[in-house]
């Protein structure tokens, strides 16, 4: 007599590595990590929070970048409108221009849950 399948066949849970730095950091020598030291209100993303960029991801409307502008470098929000692309921080925003360099498009956060 056939035994029937496991009803839990087909809905196991993809491997996440050994750790969990093995889990958000999948390309080391092409991820950045940026803590926050202030709250990035447009994102929900407060001071402590974490925020994991990967080098070579391509970016989305309305995804967090890292960006550098003239050796500054800041997360900012991104958005594709009318064919251009525009950066917009909690107290800046503008068109992504020449002199502006995409270091990271953000892959994972992880929240500081910590209260003080």
């Amino acid at each position: 007599m056939a035994a029937f399948p496991s009803p839990a066949a087909g809905h196991e849970e993809k491997y996440i590595g050994d750790s969990l730095h093995e889990h958000i950091i999948r390309k080391p020598s092409a991820t950045l990590v940026w803590m926050f030291d202030y709250d990035f209100e447009r994102m929900n993303l407060r001071k402590g929070d974490i925020a994991v960029f990967e080098v070579d991801r391509r970016p989305h409307d309305e995804c967090l970048a890292l960006v550098e502008h003239f050796g500054e470098t800041f997360p900012c929000q991104l958005f594709w409108r009318h064919e251009k692309w525009f950066a917009v921080t909690d107290d800046r925003s503008g068109k992504v221009t020449e002199d502006m360099t995409l270091r990271g498009v953000a892959r994972c956060f992880i929240k500081d849950l910590l209260v003080e």
